[in-house]
């Protein structure tokens, strides 16, 4: 019997609509494994057992990472990474060799017993970040208890490509699925900044969170979803007349996006006829070609951190100039702009980071972790920057910048790295260009005393709003106040970039405002002279760029800067947004 007809409102997290019918994953619960107790000298073949699972699902991990960078046209191809480091956890292998040894417990209910407890811990602490980790900790332990009981994960019988139903879904449940099987997801479980949301960004797949559990235990495979992933709508077995108009959004939308790619040969110039570049950002495992495909102006953002996920195998001098010269080969003579090792914060690698912080936010990460504890390894990656550099139009930046003296320092090891270079008649780069991330409210504060010391800027808006309204985003309790239009960012970004433009130097935005067309209108008005964002996200803001008048920007800016709060602000954007590009509202 199908479920009766209802529209219930979601959280959107991956825009687009799907219409089918249901499939459901993930929901028979897992076995509690029998704390068997065995003979003292069973301890050493179980212990054999676990590593050997541990090994086995490392190589499953590596395998399920190459199928999601295959996949991906985003540059969220390094949740994997995560996984493999929970895996090599020191920490965690050794409470579970503990429970063997000294407990003599069965492999199997000591990984059961110590994935319970990270678990636990994960979970009582008030912050969905932590515990969506909590969910990726699960995802690994249960994969070494399938491959300690021998289990092999079965593969869902499909019919009909269908709607994805789920309590929640780990990264490995959702880069297992059949891509051409799924049109989206609907989950009880789960974020904006989940793992599985962002890969459903990046798989271009529609979906929501947040979908009560009394229907998602209802809903059966005969059941036909509608998932509108722009509004958070989720409409169950909907009327002929309703089904018909989403499928009418649904080809409006195809269309929509199909005229974007149209539109790739053209400048992303305002009316008026100013050009705000559009980079692209990337990771270190994305090909160029995604790049080239829409014809950004080069990497406005190249990450290096994934390059250094590893923490049995960091990159020498050699491997490191072998990635940065092919992808700077690629560029041809486009601009690419590669950020510095970036380790800390919610990036972590135990063989970087020498000790846990209780707040890793606000301790030492990005360019303080490379100048007072890993000098050697900042200067391996710098020695291998400045040999890449020759090869083309190569921009460095250093993240986390808050002192003059940071960036002081950092010029000192590069002169003195040419200067070993040129002795040992190497090639390099004679003058680098050089930035600083303005992610910290101290370094847009004091940007006029940082920029005579760089050849430009590059504003990191995530961390930059994250520190400025102490709001840690990820947080659903105090999300709220997580506002990227708050006069105070703006005063921000605008004492940067009048800094910048004293000094003649380059102002890029890279961060989720850069790839919002809800706040183009605001970063145009302010002065800025590129936007990096994921390579998916670009055709949307050239049309946006197309449709705004530069100097109607810089109006906006100055009736903004006078509001008092973020909706005010936000009220304006969306007045001018509706006039110009209407069509970019829904979405």
């Amino acid at each position: 019997m199908l479920t009766p007809s209802c529209n219930i409102q979601a959280i959107p997290v991956a825009p687009g609509i799907a219409i089918g019918r249901v499939m459901r994953i993930g929901e028979t619960p897992r076995e509690q494994p029998e704390p068997v107790v065995l003979a003292p000298e069973m301890a050493e073949p179980e212990l054999a057992r676990f590593h050997s699972a541990l090994e086995k699902t490392g190589t499953q991990l590596a395998g399920l990472s190459d199928k999601l960078k295959q996949k991906l046209q985003d540059d969220e191809a390094g949740i994997f990474d995560a996984h493999i480091l929970i895996l090599e956890d020191q920490l965690l292998i050794s409470e579970v060799e503990k429970g063997i040894k000294q407990d003599h417990f069965s492999a199997e209910y000591a990984v059961f017993a110590t994935i319970e407890k990270f678990s636990a811990v994960f979970n009582g602490v008030n912050d969905e970040y932590l515990k969506e980790r909590a969910l990726d900790l699960r995802d690994v332990g249960n994969r070494i208890l399938d491959n300690l009981s021998g289990v092999d994960v079965a593969k869902i019988a499909y019919n009909e490509p269908r709607i994805i139903i789920a309590s929640n879904l780990t990264p490995s449940e959702t880069v297992g699925l059949e891509r051409e099987f799924v049109l989206g997801f609907a989950t009880e479980t789960g974020s904006a900044t989940s793992h599985t949301a962002i890969l459903a960004r990046s798989l271009k797949l529609p979906a929501v969170v947040g979908v009560p559990k009394e229907l998602l235990d209802k809903l059966t495979i005969a059941d036909k979803l509608i998932v509108d992933g722009f509004s958070g709508k989720l409409i169950v077995n909907p009327d002929r007349h309703t089904e018909e108009a989403y499928l009418l959004k649904q080809r409006e939308e195809q269309k929509f996006y199909f005229s974007l790619n149209e539109e790739n040969n053209l400048p992303p110039e305002t009316s008026d006829g100013f050009r705000l570049q559009l980079a692209a950002n990337l990771d270190a495992d994305q090909d160029y070609n995604e790049v080239k495909q829409t014809a950004a102006y080069g990497v406005g953002l190249f990450r290096t951190e994934f390059i250094f996920m590893d923490p049995n195998q960091l990159p020498d001098e050699e491997r490191q100039y072998n990635i940065y010269k092919k992808l700077l080969v690629a560029a041809g003579n486009a601009p690419v702009t590669i950020r510095t090792i970036d380790v800390g914060g919610d990036k972590l690698n135990t063989a970087i980071l020498r000790s846990t912080e209780q707040n890793p936010f606000l301790g030492l990460r990005g360019i303080r972790l490379c100048l007072r504890e890993q000098r050697e390894l900042f200067a391996t990656q710098l020695r291998a920057l400045l040999r890449a550099g020759v090869h083309g139009d190569l921009r460095v930046m250093l993240p986390m910048v808050s002192s003059i003296f940071e960036v002081k320092e950092t010029k000192e090891i590069i002169a003195k790295l040419q200067q070993d270079l040129a002795k040992e008649g190497v090639p390099c780069v004679e003058k680098l260009k050089l930035g600083v991330m303005i992610e910290t409210p101290v370094a847009a504060i004091i940007a006029q005393q940082l920029a005579p010391e760089v050849d430009f800027f590059s504003i990191g808006t995530n961390d930059l709003i994250q520190y400025t309204m102490a709001v840690d985003r990820s947080n659903e309790r105090v999300a709220y106040l997580y506002r990227p239009t708050h006069p105070a960012i703006l005063h921000l970004i605008r004492n940067t970039v009048e800094a910048a433009r004293e000094y003649n130097l380059y102002v890029s935005v890279c961060g989720q405002m850069a790839e919002s067309v809800m706040y183009t209108p605001l970063l145009l008005g302010l002065g800025v002279h590129e936007l990096s964002m994921p390579t998916a996200s670009i055709p949307v803001q050239r049309r946006m760029v197309r449709s705004l008048e530069r100097l109607a920007c810089e109006e906006l800016v100055q009736k903004a800067l006078q509001c008092s709060n973020a909706t005010e602000v936000q009220e304006l954007v969306r007045a001018m947004v509706e006039k110009c590009a209407p069509e970019m509202l829904e979405r």
